[in-house]
């Protein structure tokens, strides 16, 4: 949970830094810590996903307090954490009087999955318990959760919440895994629960903002971001949802940029920031001020992908050579190039998807991807640069040993589409009467193809009909005495 929640966390979150400064950053010999404090560390570490500091606490607590089983219990888990399950188990198997944590990485150790025994044993554990802390219900959550078990949470919430000493801990992590698992509904139940439990904690607020947010109940998002706003006002997770509930409901541009512009004028604010608020400066009619934005940003975050899209979709020209930066960087390869096109697909500009292809066309070249960039550039009328790489890769399009109407196709139609429709009528007959042999040929039966829906003897055979037929169909319209306008028969159209 946020460290606003509550006084406890406040001062889990002191020790934490005094820790970190004084052990992890200036290894001073003279701090000190006792086995509480060392215990509230790891757990509010383990909040905080930093492994650096959690490994630091044990090393300590090995050193001062070799004898602690709550911190060997700790190591025990360190371990599990990264898969070394044996380690765990024998760490874990040396602690006597162990409580809920040890049993739970007993079964993690198991390899138990749900059955009822498991379902079972999870009830005794917490029965055998007389007090939950952070840490327990953390990580029975989590394991109930990796195992599709979080109905068992809900079935035994009052069980667990008996044990509790601090409640809103276990119905937090409840939340949090409902929504990892994609059960919107119920983390939303539960994130309402916690703000009425302790309507002052600014990321109940938000966390349930960004649930209702993912639901599509944009009101009833931007009215939490808003009580998380009047609780701390400068809270920029609580800004940034508010801006995109704003702009999801038809909000007035010019109040969603003014407050994407305080969001990046937060000192926390990031890449994406600049770029949500470029993105309004665009729809207001400011792409200059949104360029400048964007350059400034990709010149501070040049591996962010986010402002070079943005770029991308305002001035490809100005994008391209940070994205031949980004290339190199990363030593793209012909799967990145096309990965990335079908994002700008997806979002509705191929035209800017055609472009970043050709800023990459040599890794097309003769390539298995070469149909998706002809039939991409064909879409984008790019009609002479399809009839280039195309010959480039193929010379003349007889080469095709088997029908390839990625390629052949947009070939065809763009030739005649630059008015040199007796070249393709010529290639096209030429083609066709090879197809026509080629499907006359006797062919050997074998059992792969079956292995391949795609390589089927069927599947091969509709394929070479339905491919001659569209090569038909294009020459009878092109030889026609009175030649036919290509949209009328153009099998992409």
């Amino acid at each position: 949970m946020d460290e606003n929640s509550n006084g406890n966390d406040d001062s889990r979150q002191g020790l934490y830094n005094e820790f970190e400064s004084e052990i992890v950053k200036a290894g001073n010999p003279e701090a000190y810590f006792d086995e509480t404090d060392l215990i509230e560390i790891f757990d509010y570490a383990s909040d905080m996903d930093n492994y650096i500091v959690k490994m630091e606490v044990l090393l300590y607590g090995a050193r001062h307090y070799p004898s602690s089983e709550a911190l060997a219990t700790r190591r025990a888990w360190f371990y599990s954490s990264f898969g070394e399950m044996e380690a765990a188990a024998d760490v874990n198997n040396r602690v006597s009087n162990g409580g809920l944590l040890n049993r739970l990485l007993t079964l993690r150790a198991e390899g138990a999955s749900d059955s009822p025994e498991t379902r079972a044993r999870l009830e005794e554990m917490v029965d055998a318990s007389s007090d939950l802390g952070d840490e327990d219900v953390i990580q029975l959550v989590d394991y109930c959760a990796e195992n599709n078990m979080l109905d068992w949470v809900e079935e035994n919430r009052k069980r667990v919440e008996a044990k509790c000493s601090y409640t809103p801990t276990f119905i937090y992590e409840y939340a949090d895994r409902a929504e990892d698992l994609c059960d919107l509904p119920t983390a939303q139940r539960l994130f309402e629960e916690l703000t009425m439990m302790e309507p002052f904690t600014v990321d109940f607020w938000v966390r349930l903002a960004g649930v209702q947010i993912a639901q599509g109940n944009f009101d009833d998002a931007l009215a939490s971001a808003d009580y998380a706003l009047a609780v701390d006002d400068t809270y920029i997770e609580a800004l940034r949802l508010k801006g995109r509930a704003m702009y999801r409901l038809g909000v007035d541009k010019e109040e969603v940029s003014r407050v994407f512009r305080t969001v990046l004028d937060h000192p926390d604010a990031n890449d994406s920031d600049a770029a949500a608020y470029a993105a309004t400066l665009i729809e207001l009619d400011r792409a200059d001020e949104a360029v400048r934005l964007l350059e400034e940003t990709i010149s501070r975050y040049p591996m962010s992908q986010m402002p070079i899209d943005l770029l991308m979709n305002v001035d490809f020209r100005r994008a391209a050579p940070y994205i031949l930066k980004v290339a190199e960087s990363a030593t793209f390869t012909r799967e990145t190039v096309v990965a990335w096109a079908k994002e700008h697909i997806s979002n509705g500009r191929p035209d800017v998807a055609a472009e970043l292809v050709g800023l990459f066309r040599e890794k097309f070249v003769s390539s298995p991807d070469l149909g998706f960039l002809t039939e991409l550039w064909y879409g984008c009328k790019m009609y002479r640069e399809t009839v280039e790489i195309v010959e480039e890769s193929l010379g003349e399009i007889t080469n095709l040993s088997r029908p390839e109407p990625g390629v052949a196709l947009p070939y065809f139609m763009s030739l005649i589409r630059i008015g040199e429709a007796a070249k393709a009528l010529e290639l096209a007959r030429r083609h066709l009467a090879d197809m026509d042999a080629l499907m006359q040929a006797p062919h050997a039966f074998h059992g792969m193809g079956l292995l391949n829906p795609g390589d089927s003897p069927s599947a091969t055979a509709c394929l070479d009909i339905g491919y001659t037929a569209l090569l038909r169909s294009i020459i009878n319209a092109i030889s026609a005495p009175s030649p036919m306008p290509p949209d009328s028969y153009d099998p992409m159209a």
